[in-house]
């Protein structure tokens, strides 16, 4: 059984409808959902994004097919990978 005082139960409405906006807008304008790496990891922190990345909960894309070409991530992935973990670590005290 899980339990969650009011008040988590309030932030966790917030983080799903915000992340619900976000994933409307990456539908509406696909463009620009793409956030560079160095946003990403001033966003969520890079050891963050990098361990989301290899547990495959976020894709990152290179913006052309150059060796050094920009990576970018969807901001909707990463802030659904954010919530999850968070959801996560409260359910599982």
């Amino acid at each position: 059984m899980i339990t969650l005082d009011l008040y988590e139960l309030k932030n966790l409405m917030v983080d799903l409808s915000e992340l619900g906006a976000a994933n409307y807008a990456k539908i509406q304008a696909p463009g620009k959902d793409m956030i560079s790496q160095r946003e990403a990891f001033s966003l969520f922190q890079s050891c963050r994004v990098r361990r989301w990345e290899k547990k495959g909960l976020i894709n990152r894309v290179r913006a052309g097919s150059a060796k050094n070409s920009k990576v970018l991530y969807s901001r909707a992935e990463l802030m659904a990978a954010d919530r999850a973990e968070r959801l996560n670590s409260a359910i599982n005290q």
